[in-house]
């Protein structure tokens, strides 16, 4: 009676742990496939966000550059830029695996680069009526300090949504993606230097550059 007693006992424990490994299986498996679709969404993004970061900056330079009479071709060249901006972010909202944050900043991101659009829009669009009607309620010089305005908001709001990657973060030590390739970028340079002045060295010396 007693054997039968541990019998069942131990018959319990392996249904209860069989149980619980068919519950922890699954259970890991998803956390995979989570983490790397997690991880594949950032691969596919971060490159994106950081060439969208470098136009905007661009257009921030040249804004900050700009004069109230500068040539229409100049306001329309950076207009175009920004609306291809503006098309680059809102394919990256598509994405369904985003979070909620990171959704959110994108929006907020297309507000400051729609904002930035339509301040350029302003100044240089050619229906001199339409125009004309722009400045009378600002002028150029206030549309340029706005879009200059929206253009560094919009860069700062990419900062924010860098830093919400945060796996990217972990495994680059604390940098974002950005951060991360500047940093390569440098190191490459400093290290390509070192290696010519060993190169023009050996060459003044006759030996194999190599």
């Amino acid at each position: 009676m007693e054997d039968q007693l541990v019998l069942a006992t131990w018959g319990l424990v392996v249904a209860t742990l069989l149980l619980f490994a068919a519950g922890v299986i699954p259970a890991i498996a998803q956390f995979r496939e989570w983490r790397e679709r997690k991880n594949s969404l950032a691969s596919a993004l971060l490159p994106q966000l950081h060439g969208t970061r470098t136009q905007t900056a661009d257009v921030r330079d040249t804004l900050l550059s700009l004069k109230a009479d500068a040539p229409m071709e100049e306001i329309a060249h950076l207009y175009y830029s920004v609306e291809r901006i503006c098309e680059r972010i809102e394919g990256i909202q598509g994405h369904v695996a985003l979070s909620i944050d990171q959704r959110l900043e994108l929006y907020v991101l297309n507000s400051h680069l729609n904002l930035l659009g339509l301040q350029l829009s302003l100044i240089g669009n050619e229906d001199e009526e339409i125009r004309n009607m722009a400045l009378e309620d600002a002028s150029i010089e206030e549309r340029l300090r706005i879009s200059v305005i929206a253009a560094e908001a919009s860069l700062l709001c990419m900062d924010r949504v860098d830093h919400l990657f945060v796996e990217v973060k972990r495994k680059y030590g604390g940098r974002t993606f950005t951060e991360e390739m500047m940093a390569r970028v440098q190191d490459d340079s400093d290290s390509a230097e070192k290696r010519l002045v060993d190169a023009r060295r050996k060459m003044r010396t006759g030996a194999d550059p190599k």
